[in-house]
């Protein structure tokens, strides 16, 4: 094959996948991000976060010759988005668990050829960019809908109608189970754009909902692990599908035992695990878990870390992209929805032209700031909290914002958008009403190291709480330099950082409980794994270790970083605490100072 033909082809491809080449100059090859979005939230997607949406749900009506769709001002109000965002693509997904009817309207040669003329009519009338057929499953009546012996070849002669009925500009999806079952695939494959593999709901506690693997390179086995995601994609692949019409389908829920929790639990509604539950990691698997007493999962789900992986294996896997259910399912900061966005979806380039010019404050300060800070700590703290004083007065050179610097007299805070914390937090009663009552109305906060200790001591149950409900347990001496993972994907904090980066030296502190075992925290870096065991006096030898964090309850970020006089000699970890500055006083509830 020529190469002009070739590129060619491989053009046209992507294009059907709704992929424009044109808008793509990354060296990230073009993935696509499918996001399920359903008829009965009023959660409206980020179209920035996807490249195409899945309407769920139309269904085969009652005659069996035509389509009838859930909530239509809502499909109306999705499509509507590709006004502000051309490239998204738009489907109405016909199915979903439990929506029968399929087998009666394939059975016939009149019955397929109407109900794909409806969809077409469909996809003219709401501006649709095609179908996805979801019906679950030809040939079997497990969610209690009628089926036949016939359905699969009866499914291929149906997918046959559509394509000719939409044409071959629009796009034809479909959603697959794990074990690549129920459709005969070669028939179908010349006429569908991708398949979106549904790799979850593959077991409930005690196994997970949704493994990455069952073994790992050694041949180990997760005893909660009945299928994974690696054997789902491995099922499609057997069964003919090219790699580059898959997306792998990830679940933005979990599963529950029906005791401790409930059959579904949303991503936004996950809490800390109940007393005598404890939050768990499977190593094998790669999926987090709360476990009873016994160490039995009785709540499979997946977190940003478990997304990110998944994300990662779509890039090794060299897949079409990624696809979710659903939307809604997701946190008010979108934890999970940013994670897949930022790990799939190529940044683009944007002409110099289309830039907006740089907005100069001129007189008309954006923010006010205060830090705070202490002599009568130890003279590592000293250091660093004089380190940080002349970093974040370099900061406002350029007038653009006040910070107002106070040594061990707390003053009142109403007036600032962010208090900076270097090396102590307030110890009087008083002080401390007032820095609780400022949090607790909106106010921001960085604090570093030692601002963050907390213990019996401390006598303080609230910070205890506000910094994620964990206290000091330990911390690596001496101070050293050490291999930080960034975790926090998508996060405004962790922009622009490398996966990974050598911070300068300094004492880290390990806390209890494991910060990441309060669901209400975003671990935003943690120490790697290589630099275990860590220490010459006292040494840690290993285990979870975050670092960088946020409470999702307050604005604010705590940066473990932060002993002596070399936490600011780093570019990299510069521009951490320039972006979690940024960040917190961005989101003040008087509105963003950066949007002037």
């Amino acid at each position: 094959m020529n190469k002009t033909l070739l590129c060619a082809i491989v053009s046209m491809t992507l294009l059907g996948c709704g992929v424009s080449l044109a808008q793509n100059h990354s060296k990230e090859p073009a993935r696509i991000v499918v996001a399920y979005v359903t008829s009965w939230s009023d959660v409206m997607p980020d179209p920035s976060l996807v490249t195409h949406i899945n309407y769920a749900f139309g269904h085969v009506n009652d005659t069996f010759d035509g389509v009838r769709i859930d909530n239509e001002p809502r499909l109306r109000s999705i499509t509507a988005l590709k006004l502000e965002a051309p490239d998204l693509k738009v489907c109405l997904s016909i199915g979903g668990w439990g929506s029968g009817r399929f087998s009666e309207m394939a059975a016939t040669e009149n019955n397929r050829k109407a109900f794909a003329l409806d969809c077409s009519r469909i996809v003219d009338e709401f501006n649709l960019d095609g179908i996805d057929m979801d019906w679950e499953y030809p040939t079997s009546s497990s969610a209690g809908i009628s089926s036949s012996p016939d359905d699969t070849k009866n499914y291929t002669l149906l997918i046959k109608e559509i394509r000719t009925a939409i044409g071959p500009s629009k796009l034809l999806t479909m959603a697959s189970p794990s074990n690549a079952k129920f459709v005969d695939f070669p028939d179908v494959l010349p006429h569908m754009d991708f398949i979106n593999v549904m790799a979850y709901d593959m077991g409930r506690p005690p196994r997970h909902n949704a493994a990455l693997y069952r073994q790992d390179e050694s041949g180990n086995t997760s005893p909660f692990a009945r299928g994974s995601v690696d054997r789902a994609i491995q099922n499609h692949l057997d069964a003919g599908i090219p790699r580059e019409k898959l997306t792998l389908g990830m679940p933005l829920y979990g599963h529950g035992d029906k005791v401790n929790y409930p059959d579904y639990v949303d991503f936004k509604d996950m809490n800390p695990p109940k007393e005598g539950l404890t939050k768990e990691w499977d190593e094998i698997a790669r999926v987090p878990y709360y476990a009873d007493s016994e160490g039995k999962p009785v709540l499979g789900y997946d977190d940003v870390r478990s997304i990110t992986e998944k994300c990662r294996y779509i890039k090794d896997k060299d897949l079409l992209g990624g696809m979710y259910w659903e939307y809604s399912c997701d946190n008010q900061e979108g934890d999970l929805i940013r994670t897949i966005a930022a790990e799939l979806i190529p940044k683009k380039f944007v002409s110099a032209q289309k830039v907006r010019k740089a907005s100069y404050a001129g007189k008309q300060k954006r923010f006010k700031a205060l830090l705070f800070y202490s002599d009568n700590v130890e003279e590592a703290h000293r250091e660093f909290a004089s380190q940080a004083v002349g970093f974040f007065k370099k900061l406002t050179v350029g007038d653009g914002w006040i910070l107002d610097v106070s040594k061990d007299k707390f003053p009142d805070l109403d007036s600032y958008d962010i208090v900076i914390m270097p090396d102590v937090i307030p110890w009087g009663k008083n002080d401390r009403e007032r820095f609780q009552k400022y949090m607790e109305n909106g106010g921001g906060w960085l604090g570093f190291h030692a601002a963050g200790y907390n213990d019996a001591s401390t006598g303080w149950d609230w910070f205890q709480r506000f910094l994620g409900g964990v206290s000091f347990l330990c911390n690596t001496w001496p101070p050293q330099p050490a291999l930080v993972e960034v975790e926090g994907s998508g996060h405004p904090v962790t922009k622009n950082l490398p996966k990974r980066y050598v911070a300068p030296s300094s004492e880290y502190y390990q806390w209890n409980p494991d910060p990441r075992s309060n669901p209400d925290l975003r671990i935003l870096a943690s120490l790697a794994e290589e630099n275990f065991p860590m220490g010459l006096k006292d040494v840690v030898y290993g285990g979870d270790f975050p670092v960088v964090w946020t409470n999702t309850k307050f604005r604010m970020v705590y940066i473990n970083m932060g002993h002596g006089d070399e936490t600011f000699s780093d570019p990299t970890q510069n521009l951490l605490i320039i972006n979690a500055l940024r960040w917190i006083v961005s989101q003040s509830p008087s509105g963003d100072p950066f949007s002037r």
